[in-house]
C-alpha cells in the first residue's frame, strides 16, 4: 500500500468534504441575504445549482486526462485548488453582486469535484480491494462527524449562533487553514526530495542491506563408483 498517498487523500476528503457541504447546505441563506427573494420575482438558485452540477460533472470527466505524477505534486495540488476555494469563498461572502456570488459559487463546487475522482483513484489504488470500501466509508464517516462539529459549533445556538456572513468568514478562514497546511506538506515533501538527491552515493550503498555470499553447490558422489561428481 502506497501510505503516504492514502493518507494524503484521505485528510483531503475528510476535511475539504466538511467544509465543502457546508458550504452548499447554506449558501441560499447567503444568496437571500444578497438577493433577497421575497423582494425580486426572477431569483434562479436552482439554475445555478444545475450550472454548477454540470461544471462538477464536465470537471470530474476532465480530471481523468491530468498527465501528473501524483506522488509528487498531489500536495501543491490539493493546496492550489484549496486556495482557489478560499478566494471564491470570500468573494462570495463580501460582493453585493448576486451574479458574482452565483459565479464564485459554480466555480467552487467544480474545483471540488475535479478533485473527487483524483481522491477515489489514488486512495483504491493504494489499498486491496477488500478495504476501498472500509476506507471510503470510514473517511465519509469522519468528515460527516467534522460538519456536525462545526454546525454545533458556528451555526447552532448552543454555540456560536452565527449569522451567515460571519458563518462564511468562518468557511474562508476554515479553508485558508487547510491552504496553509497542504503548502507546508508540499514544502516537507520537496524538502525530503532534495535532500535525497543531494545525497552522496556512498552513503546510499552504505545504507544498503549487505548480502550474503553465493555458496557454491555442494559436490555430488556417484552411487556406482562412489567417485566425487562436480
Amino acid at each position: 500500500a502506497r501510505q503516504p498517498q492514502l493518507r494524503l487523500w484521505s485528510l483531503w476528503w475528510v476535511f475539504n468534504s466538511a467544509g465543502y457541504y457546508l458550504v452548499l447546505y447554506y449558501v441560499h441563506i447567503l444568496w437571500s441575504e444578497i438577493y433577497p427573494t421575497m423582494d425580486n420575482r426572477r431569483v434562479y438558485n436552482g439554475g445555478v445549482d444545475a450550472a454548477s452540477t454540470l461544471l462538477g460533472a464536465g470537471a470530474s470527466f476532465a480530471a481523468g486526462y491530468m498527465k501528473i505524477r501524483w506522488t509528487l505534486w498531489s500536495e501543491l495540488v490539493i493546496g492550489a485548488v484549496t486556495a482557489f476555494q478560499a478566494g471564491l469563498l470570500l468573494v462570495m461572502n463580501t460582493t453585493c453582486n448576486i451574479w458574482l456570488c452565483y459565479a464564485a459559487y459554480v466555480l467552487f463546487r467544480g474545483s471540488h469535484q475535479f478533485l473527487v475522482p483524483i481522491a477515489i483513484f489514488q486512495i483504491a489504488t493504494s489499498l486491496s480491494k477488500e478495504l476501498c470500501a472500509l476506507v471510503f466509508g470510514i473517511n465519509t464517516f469522519f468528515a460527516t462527524v467534522l460538519k456536525t462539529i462545526i454546525t454545533i459549533i458556528v451555526v447552532d445556538k448552543r454555540g456560536l449562533g452565527l449569522s451567515v456572513h460571519p458563518q462564511f468568514y468562518v468557511y474562508f478562514a476554515y479553508f485558508t487553514l487547510l491552504v496553509v497546511v497542504y503548502l507546508l506538506l508540499a514544502a516537507v515533501g520537496v524538502g525530503i526530495r532534495h535532500s535525497r538527491r543531494k545525497q552522496p552515493p556512498e552513503l546510499a550503498l552504505a545504507r544498503e542491506p549487505c548480502q550474503p555470499p553465493a555458496e557454491a553447490p555442494a559436490p555430488e558422489k556417484s552411487p556406482e563408483t562412489g567417485t566425487v561428481r562436480a
